[in-house]
């Protein structure tokens, strides 16, 4: 039912994958890994998945850590919105569906530094960068099916206008589907400096940022829109936390 969001069962298609991973000890002083991923199902659906980690500990007092992602994805499914005017084979209503092409970049920092045993640094960084691209879309023909039938087709039409929207035309039914295409950029990081001025009082100064932007466009995401991600609007929140410890006899 959470494939039709409320609605009537949707099959599942049958789908496989592979994994690949290669690294050496998570104990030593450098540590690495990468990881390769690869599925599909029998509808065309493909994912492809590629996933690393960095860990430089050179000694006690910093430590550094990187872990990049990037995954391609084609879903076979994806659901887009509901109408009704439906056949009885889906209790009225109609669920549309279509193909997204995906493609997401991810990566998070992390480091950890103490410049005196009282004094430390604790930093987290993570720029985000996705694009969704739907096409191939059409209506689920029965529930307990993952058929679809698709709009252009069967004697039905389907346009898009110059921002993306669909009109898909069935009968004397008009559906209107707003343009679902995306492209996200997201970054958010946290600095935390904590000083600890005397045995059992410490300060906090900390520094956050939240960015984020979103455009109707589907175009597939680089390496670079990472760095684009820190341009992203947003927040930055400037905090200082100060704890005191009473001494009572």
């Amino acid at each position: 039912h959470s494939a039709t969001r409320g609605g009537p069962e949707a099959a599942t298609p049958q789908n496989w994958d592979v994994v690949w991973r290669l690294g050496n000890s998570f104990g030593a002083k450098t540590s690495w890994s990468f990881r390769v991923f690869y599925g599909g199902d029998e509808l065309g659906g493909q994912t492809y998945r590629l996933s690393g980690g960095l860990s430089i500990r050179p000694g006690a007092r910093w430590q550094l850590s990187l872990t990049p992602n990037y995954l391609r994805a084609i879903s076979s499914r994806q659901y887009v919105d509901s109408f009704s005017g439906g056949s009885a084979a889906t209790y009225g209503t109609r669920y549309v569906f279509a193909f997204i092409d995906q493609s997401t970049f991810i990566t998070q920092l992390r480091l950890n530094y103490t410049l005196r045993p009282d004094l430390t640094l604790d930093v987290y960084a993570e720029p985000f960068a996705a694009s969704g691209r739907y096409y191939g879309l059409g209506e689920l023909v029965a529930r307990k099916s993952f058929d679809l039938k698709l709009y252009g087709t069967a004697g039905t039409t389907l346009t898009r206008d110059g921002a993306g929207n669909y009109t898909a035309v069935d009968g004397t039914d008009t559906l209107r589907i707003a343009n679902p295409d995306f492209n996200v950029l997201s970054f958010r990081s946290n600095v935390v400096l904590r000083w600890e001025w005397r045995p059992g009082s410490t300060m906090y100064l900390v520094w956050s940022q939240n960015r984020f932007d979103f455009a109707a466009r589907g175009v597939l995401v680089r390496p670079g829109d990472l760095w684009d991600s820190l341009r992203a609007p947003g927040q930055n929140f400037v905090a200082i936390k100060i704890s005191y410890w009473l001494s009572v006899d």
